[in-house]
Parts: C-alpha cells; structure tokens; sequence
C-alpha cells in the first residue's frame, strides 16, 4: 500500500469521526433530562467554537450551528478529495483538494461577512438620522430604536423586530441593547448600542449631537474604506488568478500517463505539495497586503 492511499484513508477515517461527532454532540442535548432551551432573545452557546460562531453571525447566519457547519465543511472536503481521486488518480492532488474545500468554505463565508459589513456600513448613517428624528421628536431610547422604518435593510430591521419583542415580553432596556448588539454583530452597531444605552442610563440630553458626531463618523469610514477597496481590487484578482493558473494547467494534463506516473511517485507527490504550501502561503500573504484594517467589535 502506496503512502498517499494511507495519508487518504486516514483523512477519510478523521472525517468521518468528526461528523459522528458533531451529530452524537448535537443530538446529546435534546435526550437529557431537566434541560431547559434557551429564551428566543439569548445568544447561541458558544462554547466549544466562538470563533466560527462570531463569524456565522456576523455573516448574517446566525441560523446554523458551528458544529454542523464544521462537519459538513470536512465531510465536503473529503468527497471532494475522493472525486478528484476518481478523475485523475494522484492520491496526493486528493489531499490537498479535501484541505482545499474547508478552507474555500471558510473564505466564503469571510466574503459573506464582508459584503454584509458594507451593506449595514451604508446603511447606518441614515439609520442614525432617524434615530435622532425620534430623539429630538420627543421619544426615549427605546421609542426612537422602535419608531424605525420597516424599509430598513433585513439585517437591521429583523434585530430591531427582535428588540421590539423583547421589550414587549418584560425583558429591560439595557439586556435587551446588549442582545440587540450581539445580534446585529457589526462594528459601528457597538458603537451606536453603548451611545444609546449610556444615554438610557444617565440621560439622553446631548444625545442628538453625540450621534450627529458618530454620524460623521461613519460617513468619514464609508469614503475611505470603498475608495481603498477600489484602488486595491486588482490586488485580489490577482493574486487569485496567480493561485488558480498554475492548478488549472495541472488538471487539464494530469489526465496523460506520462503526467500521471511522475506524479504518483514519492517525488512528484513532494512536488505537489510544497507547491501547495507556497501557494497557500503567496495567496495570504497577497490577501493581507490587499486587505484594509478591520474594526474592532465591543460586544464581541
């Protein structure tokens, strides 16, 4: 038995125990005795991946458990490895494209986040205006977060939904701002949480022109952050396409036998995969230098 068939089947076995993992940690909850389910409004529990976890929910998919998400993303990861076995038999491009899949999920719902991070970023300048029409108009902290729009993007207006009924239901001002912070899970939506639950604890006198303020604020953010995002972008194209060239040229003539036989030997297998270490390490380093600084979160 060649050493790439036992780095595969080892790969195989793992992946496989750590989906029955995940289904026998999920399912353990729901046969114990005297457990109770959390309250509609608490946080998910986020013990055992709080990294996964903050990024699903600041990806808006708050909805999904981070273990489910981390045994399909192996399970994906080995049926991938297996395929590409099936259509060109180099077990070492097998391992490497079961670590690929992963690892391309996780990027994706990075991306997920990003995109979600623009949209609340355009959004909330004038999600402050109303707050200060409602502040100014007479309402309190609770009646300007409740008198916002409908026509509000889903991502604010389903936690602000959220706040309304947790207020309805008894639940205090200041709990229910901070599970509206966690649910939203957005930089500038700290930022205008711990304005706003200040302002309910000791009075919201300069209330309107602190958020006139955090207003410029974001706007400033806007304007810069897209015009670097523009002038960066073909950084990321880049070194995407200098990643994917060289790969793409390996599938389409890893089907000759004269490709095949250098391939599968120890040395062709050694080959394969430092040319994916230094890929890995080209396109993150790539990335990092296309990347602009990401706010740091207080409710986190």
């Amino acid at each position: 038995m060649s050493p790439q068939s036992l780095i595969l089947g080892a790969a195989l076995g793992s992946g496989l125990w750590l989906l029955m993992s995940a289904i026998v940690s999920l399912r353990t909850p729901l046969t114990t005795e005297h457990t109770l389910s959390p309250p509609p409004g608490s946080p998910r529990t986020q013990d055992h991946l709080p990294t996964l976890t903050a990024l699903l929910d600041e990806a808006g998919i708050e909805k999904v458990d981070a273990r489910v998400l981390l045994a399909g993303g192996v399970l994906g990861g080995i049926l991938s490895g297996l395929l590409v076995v099936v259509l060109i038999p180099i077990p070492t491009l097998g391992v490497i494209a079961a670590c690929v899949v992963p690892l391309a999920g996780f990027s994706y719902l990075k991306r997920l986040k990003a995109q979600r991070a623009t949209r609340l970023r355009r959004a909330w300048p004038g999600v402050i205006d109303h707050l200060r029409a409602g502040v100014r108009s007479g309402h309190d902290v609770t009646g300007a977060l409740i008198a916002l729009p409908g026509s509000l993007p889903r991502d604010i207006s389903g936690p602000v939904g959220a706040f309304d009924r947790d207020i309805a239901r008894g639940l205090g001002t200041d709990e229910a701002l901070g599970d509206l912070g966690r649910r939203l899970a957005d930089p500038v939506a700290d930022r205008i949480v711990e304005v706003l639950r200040m302002a309910h604890e000791v009075g919201g006198v300069n209330l309107p022109g602190v958020l006139l303020e955090l207003q410029k604020s974001v706007r400033l953010d806007i304007a810069v952050r897209e015009d670097a995002h523009a002038k960066q972008s073909w950084i990321r194209s880049a070194s995407v396409l200098a990643v994917c060239a060289p790969w793409a040229v390996l599938l389409l003539i890893g089907t000759r036998e004269a490709t095949l036989s250098a391939y599968q030997s120890p040395e062709g297998a050694g080959i394969l995969l430092v040319g994916a270490i230094v890929s890995a390490v080209a396109f993150g380093m790539m990335k990092k230098i296309g990347s602009l600084p990401t706010q740091q979160r207080w409710l986190a």
